[in-house]
Formats: structure tokens, sequence, C-alpha cells
């Protein structure tokens, strides 16, 4: 367990767990602590101080905002004028659901991509370059949501900020770098 090899210390440790999934966010304060006994035997103790939840927050939320943006663009190319949303079209969704995940991971490690999705729908490309900051701008509405969960937590366990010894991020939702420097 995490904690439990790593009491060199007889100061309780406090961690933050921080887990955005695919659909949603948990946070979890942990406190892990050791006590001797009368015979000077150590005894590990993990407890569980507080917990926080999105429950509609996580890693799919935003790509349904990118695909959006994705959507948006293609219908707005002079190309598709008077021609039917291409979110009528599950097949091209599809597509770009799956275009959606490769775009985050490339925007995770560099500032703007070249998104480029062929014969998505009427033998017509989609092509244009994304920058970090536009997707940042379209997912902000999520972004402001991402600190709640830990204050819920912190609340929760009658701690503040100044009392997390160490937080660990998990999740696939976390690649985005805007999200791991709100938690820091």
């Amino acid at each position: 367990m995490y904690g439990i090899d790593r009491m060199d210390t007889e100061e309780d440790l406090h961690v933050l767990y921080y887990n955005m999934g695919s659909r949603d966010t948990e946070v979890s304060l942990v406190r892990y602590s050791s006590v001797a006994d009368a015979k000077n035997k150590t005894y590990e103790y993990v407890e569980v101080m507080g917990e926080g939840y999105d429950e509609t927050l996580g890693g799919r939320e935003f790509d349904h905002v990118l695909v959006g943006l994705l959507a948006d663009e293609f219908n707005g190319m002079k190309e598709r004028q008077g021609k039917e949303d291409i979110r009528e079209n599950g097949r091209a969704m599809r597509r770009l659901y799956k275009e959606s995940g490769k775009i985050k991971d490339v925007l995770s490690a560099n500032r703007i991509t070249d998104v480029k999705v062929g014969d998505l729908a009427d033998y017509t490309t989609l092509q244009f370059k994304l920058s970090r900051e536009q997707y940042e701008a379209a997912v902000d509405h999520l972004f402001q949501r991402v600190q709640a969960p830990i204050d819920q937590a912190l609340s929760n366990a009658g701690l503040t900020y100044d009392d997390i010894d160490q937080v660990e991020i998990l999740g696939g939702g976390l690649r985005t770098p805007k999200v791991q420097e709100i938690i820091k």
C-alpha cells in the first residue's frame, strides 16, 4: 500500500489522491500514521479523512467539447454551405470522436496540431490547425470545475491546503496540462 512503506517519520502524512477518469472525478484525502505500542511495536494506520466528487467531470466531457469544436469547423467550411449538419451523420461523428483522443494526446505535449480527417462526409476532408489555446478556451467551463472536488475533500476532512504533504494524480483525464496546473 502506498503510505505504509513510506512511514519513516512519526508525523502524520496527508496525501491527496486526484483521480479524473473518463466519466467522473474522485478526490480522496488520506492520512497515513504510525503508532508504537508499549512493547515498542509499530502499527501503521490508514484513514480516509475526506472525499470529493464530480460525477460528470471526466475525460469524456472534454471529448464532447472537442468533437463539437471539430464539427463546427467542418460545418463552417465553404464546401459544406447548405448541407446537413455533420452531427446528423453517425459514421462521421464516430470518426471525430476517435480523432479527438489523438488530438488531445498531441495537444498535451505540443502547442499546435494539424487536424486532418479525410473524406469525413460528402467526400470532404476536414483539415485545419488547432492550437492548445483554442482547445483550452473551448473547455474553460470544465476547467472551472476541476478545483471543486479538492475543496470538498478538504472541507470534509477539516483540513486546509497547507495540511497536504503530497498529491498523487491518477487517470487519463489528467493528461491535459491545464488540469495539472490547476491541481498544483
